[in-house]
């Protein structure tokens, strides 16, 4: 099995984006993050998927900053 198709459950998932798991099942509802659904309800994401999100979440917070947002 190829890293990126290795299946990641929602606080696996949440760790790598710095994220609750609460959030990243909200992400998958909105469309935003892939998922599969367990028979029993669990969602499992592909650490493809999730490292993806987090590379995107990463360059829009570094465009965030480079546009001299101030606090």
């Amino acid at each position: 099995m190829n890293d990126a198709d290795q299946l990641l459950t929602a606080s696996d998932a949440a760790r790598i984006l710095g994220l609750s798991r609460d959030m990243v099942r909200i992400l998958s509802q909105k469309g935003r993050l892939p998922a599969q659904r367990t028979a029993n309800g669990y969602y499992l994401f592909r650490r493809g998927d999730v490292e993806n999100l987090a590379r995107v979440r990463a360059e829009q917070g570094a465009s965030a900053r480079g546009r001299g947002r101030t606090r």
